[in-house]
Formats: structure tokens, sequence, C-alpha cells
């Protein structure tokens, strides 16, 4: 109900962007190298830019939704085995077996399972 308005021709009526896919990586590449790759493959929208402060990139838009397209707490959120991470997704360096998931939240990841801040 808070999506602004247009946008919701980018929601998938399932909610699902991209379905679960084997991407591969080489040793040392983070979840961000992981995300530009699949959505390249894919031609899947993707927006970001890089934060000084941090040393990190930050996703600002996947498939033209992007932060504050749900409300003042909505945004793109990473997890990795089920775990929200507390920085960025180029700080994440990613190993065989991991299952890495991009959500959008519009509550601070409450909503998504992201319980660590509550």
């Amino acid at each position: 109900g808070d999506l602004k308005e247009g946008k919701n021709k980018y929601v998938p009526a399932n909610g699902v962007i991209l379905a679960t896919s084997k991407v591969e990586f080489a040793d040392g590449e983070t979840v961000f190298d992981v995300l530009k790759r699949a959505c390249s493959y894919t031609g899947i929208q993707l927006e970001y830019s890089y934060t000084p402060m941090y040393g990190s990139y930050y996703v600002e838009g996947i498939n033209h939704l992007y932060e504050f397209d749900c409300g003042q707490l909505s945004g793109w959120m990473y997890n990795v085995n089920g775990w929200f991470p507390n920085y960025g997704c180029s700080k994440y360096t990613v190993h065989d077996g991991d299952v890495i998931n991009w959500v959008y939240t519009c509550n601070l990841g409450k909503d998504v399972g992201d319980n660590s801040m509550y």
C-alpha cells in the first residue's frame, strides 16, 4: 500500500525478481560481485554507489525498485545463509555453498526476517 505510484509494474506477482540460481564465483569475490554478475547475466537493472566512509558499495536499486520507494524505512538488504550482516555487501566474502538472498524491506528488515535490530 505504500509503494510509490508506477512502481508496481516492477514487482512480479509472486514477488520474485530472480528465482533461485547458481552463480559461479572466484576466491575472494564478495556478495556484491555475485549480485553484479547475476544482474548482468539476466538483464536485471542494478544501480549502486560507492560509499568511501564505509569502504563499501551501496545497492540503491534493483529492477527499478529503490530505497524509499515503499516508505522511509524501505530499501534493499541481503542475507547469507539466513543471516543479515550489519555491513556492506562488498565486505562479505562469498564461500562455496553460501546461499545469498536479496530482499526488499518496507520496515528496516523487520518484515523480511531480520530481527537483529529488535
